[in-house]
């Protein structure tokens, strides 16, 4: 009995010398799984509407801790690309967070719209249109 006693104070204090870990990631054995908390996507299109003309598309992800994530590109009514990998870092104030970006070529008129997702999560980003009149 007396064992018990002192195996749980000693699991108590090494908790709280720990840093404050939570239950779930005792459960998975100090660490915690990687999970994405937000997610951003922008579009710049051709500045000059002239064919060929370059873009860029841009994607932020925030997530938990650092560590690397895939994205897909997702076209409305139409495909689906990637994965594509995004490495987070450790910032300012706290913010655990990576980027992607993908330059475009745009060769002929295009009026769509894009959004970027995590697979398996809820995390999305809004609809952004891609316009450029050539």
């Amino acid at each position: 009995m007396t064992i018990v006693k002192l195996g749980i104070a000693a699991l108590a204090a090494s908790i709280a010398l720990g840093g404050g870990a939570n239950a779930l990631e005792l459960k998975a054995g100090g660490t915690s799984k990687l999970v994405p908390t937000s997610i951003q996507l922008g579009i710049v299109p051709p500045p000059d509407n002239v064919c060929p003309g370059k873009g860029k598309l841009t994607a932020w992800v925030e997530t938990n801790k650092p560590g690397t994530i895939n994205i897909l590109l997702v076209k409305k009514g139409g495909a689906v690309a990637g994965p594509y990998p995004v490495t987070t870092v450790k910032g300012a104030n706290g913010i655990v967070m990576g980027s992607y970006t993908q330059h475009l070529v745009i060769d002929n008129p295009i009026d769509a719209e894009y959004r970027v997702v995590v697979a398996g999560t809820p995390i999305q980003s809004n609809w952004v249109p891609l316009i450029a009149a050539c």
